[in-house]
């Protein structure tokens, strides 16, 4: 990729010194009113008062079809650039973000995705945090947003177990830092040092197209070559649950990918002794699943959780047949 790949020129340069520059990235493939809802809410946003900031938006459709939308927040977004990966696949498009960022001489790169949009001060207290803690890789909290007016009472019940979910898997993850537990980072909310990330060459795994879960492989093999990583809890996003998301039926599809990832991500050989731990891990999640449906022990969460456990156990077991994970197909 070349300079000329860009819209418009990288930022300028200021009296004859190399300025700081966040690049923030979103990853985008037809889904028009979720991108625009997302500028909407960044042109309001607080910016780093020492830093450039570039909001990058790599298309991954061919035919380009977000750019009319980028195109009409131009004027309200300085230092709005529009790309275009025709390669299909999440890693391919945020590897291609990690190239454009380094071309532009960035300094960190951010992700969000482009169902979410950011609180207005988000970008300032991810970026404080990255300076105040060195650190080489940080996470935020991600929140699910109100429903939009004439969602289904089904829809509308859904979203908020989905909320109130996220709330304490939030809640948890601050606990678990508190803790020295270990956590996960995924490019739902996150920033990463360039610096670092060039020192090291590490990239998104091109071969977990459409299953889901690269960014969960980039964090574990990060950690193992010795990435600080840290959690800043004030740097807050909120995602859109679209028409799809707010069905049980989904969550349980999702939980199950989810799970064939995540044992494929430990590299287990399936031998007698792992066959038997599975299942019964498996029939254990099963049995905690339908107890959380009677006795809802985590209030208007339980459902979601309920249904989410069925779906790792199920996917377990799809796991152990040699089932693959076709999330995003």
């Amino acid at each position: 990729m070349t300079a000329a790949t860009y819209k418009d020129a990288p930022p300028r340069l200021e009296c004859g010194t190399r300025q700081s520059l966040i690049v923030v990235a979103v990853l985008t493939y037809q889904r028009p009113k979720l991108l625009g809802r997302l500028l909407d809410e960044f042109s309001r946003s607080n910016l780093p008062v020492r830093f450039g900031t570039v909001l990058l938006v790599i298309d991954n459709d061919g035919a380009g079809s977000g750019q009319p939308i980028v195109d009409a927040w131009r004027t309200q977004i300085p230092n709005l650039r529009y790309l275009v990966e025709t390669r299909r696949g999440i890693p391919v498009a945020r590897n291609r973000a990690i190239d454009a960022a380094e071309e532009l001489g960035a300094d960190a790169l951010c992700f969000l995705d482009d169902d979410e949009f950011p609180d207005k001060d988000w970008l300032v207290r991810i970026v404080e945090h990255w300076q105040d803690t060195g650190a080489d890789l940080i996470g935020g909290p991600v929140f699910v947003a109100p429903t939009e007016v004439g969602k289904s009472p089904w829809q509308r019940a859904i979203n908020r177990s989905l909320a109130a979910r996220a709330t304490k898997k939030n809640r948890d993850i601050v606990s678990d830092v508190e803790h020295g537990k270990r956590y996960t980072i995924v490019t739902n909310n996150w920033l990463c040092d360039l610096n670092w990330l060039k020192r090291v060459g590490l990239r998104f795994d091109e071969r977990r197209l459409v299953s889901g879960g690269s960014d969960t492989v980039f964090f574990h093999a990060a950690q193992g070559l010795g990435c600080a990583t840290s959690w800043c809890p004030r740097a807050m996003v909120y995602e859109t649950m679209t028409d799809d998301r707010l069905s049980l039926r989904y969550h349980f599809a999702r939980a199950s990918s989810q799970s064939i990832n995540h044992f494929q991500m430990k590299g287990q050989h399936i031998t007698g002794t792992v066959v038997v731990q599975i299942v019964l891990c498996a029939a254990v999640r099963a049995v905690l699943g339908l107890g959380l449906l009677v006795i809802p022990i985590f209030g208007i969460a339980s459902p979601l959780i309920a249904v989410r456990s069925l779906g790792w156990a199920v996917g377990r077991l799809r796991a152990l047949q040699g089932k693959q994970s076709t999330l995003y197909a």
